[in-house]
């Protein structure tokens, strides 16, 4: 699906929420926000103090995903 159709329909969604269903989306998509700056931050402190541990089978997984994906 291509940008402008899911803002159409982003856009009729919106426009049928209530007032009420407005802020509890907008609480949501902040909590959300306020989460994902703590993960990054962990991720940060684990990075610098070396302590970071990826996997190499889960990078190969995500690398061949990649490539089949984009063929």
């Amino acid at each position: 699906m291509d940008k402008k159709k899911i803002k159409k329909i982003l856009q009729e969604a919106l426009q049928n929420l209530s007032d009420e269903e407005l802020e509890k989306l907008e609480q949501y998509l902040q909590e959300e926000k306020r989460l994902r700056r703590e993960k990054i931050e962990k991720l940060k402190q684990l990075i610098e103090r070396g302590e970071y541990d990826i996997p190499p089978e889960k990078v190969a997984e995500k690398i061949l995903e990649f490539i089949k994906k984009n063929r």
